[in-house]
């Protein structure tokens, strides 16, 4: 009987134990950057996360960043929906949290419509929100008129994203790289009632930036569609320039 009492015991130990283990099972993010930007742009943000026991990735998009000696003429929007589609499959992640900056908002939409069973919420960080069949030019209301042959986009300045303290400029400015023009001309294939299970969220950087008003209209059309939103006075980049107040921003809107 003592025996039985102790087995008994160890089993419920054992049990118990893997109930734990399952309970705390880590959240996982993917933070995606926006155009002319790396997965560099998010590490003090991705630490905040990995902080509070987050499993986390910060991709860099074919071409840019530290992949920038990919780029190539036919690196479009799709090369980098498959980018993080690939990432999503190959490292068999579930339940993901999926985060796009500015750009990258055209890309997180398309990558939830390719896999939309593995997405637990996006979230829209001072990002576009396209329509069905537009381009990033498209969606944010600038002219597609470029010379015959030309397929890069010069980078803007850091200052034009809103960095303006001298380190942080020393930090972005050298790393910031001209943007594959395709990605920026390809329409986006979707529809939103194939993601309208998926819980979305809008974070509005209210900070001066040479796009400001533009995407003053994405936080309309996301506070009209009922997703959830929060304000942050900060820069388009607040996730470098305000990493704390981009952070709490952030948890308070992210499943």
């Amino acid at each position: 009987m003592r025996f039985n009492v102790a087995v008994t015991l160890v089993l419920a130990v054992l049990l118990s134990s893997t109930g734990a283990l399952a309970g705390s099972k880590r959240s996982t993010y993917i933070l995606v950057h926006g155009a002319f930007h790396g997965g560099w742009a998010w590490q003090p943000f991705a630490e905040e996360l990995r902080d509070d026991k987050a499993t986390v990735y910060t991709p860099t998009l074919t071409g840019l960043g530290e992949r920038a000696h990919l780029a190539r003429p036919e690196v479009s929007l799709e090369t980098h929906v498959q980018d993080i589609v690939s990432l999503i499959l190959f490292e068999d992640l579930h339940d993901v949290v999926l985060v796009g900056h500015s750009y990258a908002g055209m890309v997180i939409t398309a990558v939830a419509a390719a896999v939309p069973g593995r997405i637990r919420q996006l979230v829209y960080f001072d990002a576009a929100i396209p329509e069905p069949g537009q381009s990033f030019f498209a969606t944010v209301g600038f002219p597609d008129a470029f010379p015959s042959g030309m397929w890069m986009l010069p980078s803007f300045a850091a200052q034009d994203f809103g960095v303006t303290q001298a380190e942080d400029v020393a930090f972005v400015a050298p790393r910031l790289r001209p943007q594959p023009l395709a990605s920026f001309q390809e329409p986006i294939s979707f529809s939103w009632s194939a993601l309208s299970k998926i819980p979305k969220a809008y974070i509005h950087c209210k900070g001066a930036w040479f796009q400001r008003d533009i995407f003053l209209a994405f936080r309309a059309k996301a506070q009209a569609r009922g997703w959830k939103l929060e304000d942050l006075d900060a820069s388009h980049d607040a996730m470098l320039t305000d990493t704390q107040k981009a952070y709490k921003a952030f948890r308070k809107v992210a499943d």
